[in-house]
């Protein structure tokens, strides 16, 4: 997958800027606060629909005005497609695929494909649950439409259902008209966790060897995945993917009905995907506790390849790369390794970084080798939302 060109009108601190990218490995240079995360901001929303950074769309309106717009051309092995998306401020926000306005903003997703490595990726380690769901319904929605709309339809369900559990406790309506509900949200929810269960067997397996490789085998990475059913004994959990998909539905709709009068008592749902989680571990310790600074940029580093490897392997396309500042975020090993990598495939990467240096010296103590490939690169310079571009 490749993006040939961008447009950006009024785009954070961007007020008209059109650009091409013919190069694989694009470096985009300049000092903080100039605008270099907001370009790869730009290239992800044209992808997902959605900021890496905020969840409020008029944020990303410059200031002053009322409006942005993004445009962009995308090629892959079959197809070029041009994606436009536009926002009014307090408006909606509009997306067309090749001049065709679509009907919902998430018929973008899977149109291409992304992964982005930024300071924000440690939440996937240090965060809550819901920033590992994030990362899980990006990732699968990208390489499954299917799962895209199982998602939406539940959050849909999800919703009536909690709307009449306020009313029965208000005493507004009755438990009996919870049952078509329930049977909607275990059907849609048991599709998401399975779903889930497949990819995230899968990640774990990419993920494993690419901490390994980082780690030099040192520590040992484990991935689970937690449903959130209320098991009685967190140990199940464990093990809950080989669950079958009839065992999986009798243990969801017993787990519901249980919970049906805290549930009711909250005037919300305490079962079910959008309780879900993942437990990261190194050498049989839970990351997010007692992992280092420093572990937990290699967990977030470990995760972003396993993403390249297993788009790649889903759908035969490479997705286009974005790593913001990567050179304060990794170690000079970690980093060699990275853009080696990346070169091996012939990704198509965007780097920011506040000094060229940083990325041109990038050298491996232990193997001397370098990081980048200089015939490869465009740079990129940024200040004050203005861009020059020149060859490495």
């Amino acid at each position: 997958m490749l993006l040939k060109s961008l447009l950006l009108r009024n785009f954070r601190n961007y007020s008209n800027l059109e650009l091409e990218f013919p190069c694989s490995i694009n470096l985009i240079v300049g000092d903080n606060a100039q605008g270099k995360t907001n370009l790869l901001e730009a290239i992800y929303f044209l992808s997902t629909a959605k900021s890496h950074r905020t969840r409020i769309d008029d944020e990303l309106i410059k200031h002053g005005e009322v409006f942005f717009n993004l445009k962009g051309r995308l090629e892959s092995r079959l197809s070029s497609t041009v994606v436009e998306i536009s926002k009014t401020l307090s408006g909606l926000k509009r997306v067309k695929i090749n001049g065709k306005l679509q009907r919902k903003s998430s018929y973008l997703i899977g149109q291409t494909s992304v992964v982005i490595f930024s300071p924000e990726s440690l939440a996937l380690v240090k965060g809550g649950p819901a920033d590992r769901r994030k990362f899980l319904d990006i990732l699968i929605s990208q390489i499954n439409p299917t799962y895209l709309r199982c998602l939406q339809n539940y959050q849909l369900v999800l919703k009536q259902r909690n709307k009449l559990l306020k009313q029965i406790r208000e005493k507004r309506a009755t438990v009996d008209l919870l049952a078509p509900w329930d049977k909607q949200l275990i059907e849609i929810g048991t599709n998401i966790m399975e779903m889930r269960a497949d990819i995230i067997a899968k990640l774990t397996s990419q993920a494993r060897e690419r901490h390994k490789e980082l780690t030099e085998a040192d520590e040992h990475l484990d991935i689970v995945y937690r449903r959130g059913l209320n098991w009685s004994d967190k140990t199940d959990a464990v093990q809950s993917r080989s669950l079958a998909s009839e065992s999986l539905l009798r243990n969801y709709n017993n787990a519901l009905y249980e919970a049906r009068d805290v549930d009711i008592l909250k005037g919300t749902t305490s079962i079910g995907p959008h309780r879900d989680d993942l437990i990261i571990a190194l050498n049989n310790f839970e990351a997010r506790r007692f992992g280092s600074q420093g572990q937990h940029r290699t967990i977030a580093l470990s995760f972003k390849l396993a993403e390249i490897d297993l788009i790649m392997s889903e759908t035969g396309e490479l997705p286009i790369v974005l790593l913001d500042d990567v050179a304060s975020e990794l170690d000079q090993n970690r980093a060699v390794f990275l853009f080696n990598l990346l070169d091996r495939l012939n990704a198509q990467v965007f780097v920011t970084t506040t000094q060229l240096n940083n990325l041109c010296l990038l050298r491996s103590p232990t193997t001397s080798s370098y990081g980048l490939n200089l015939s490869k690169c465009k740079i990129f310079e940024v200040k004050n939302g203005i861009i020059n571009v020149s060859n490495a």
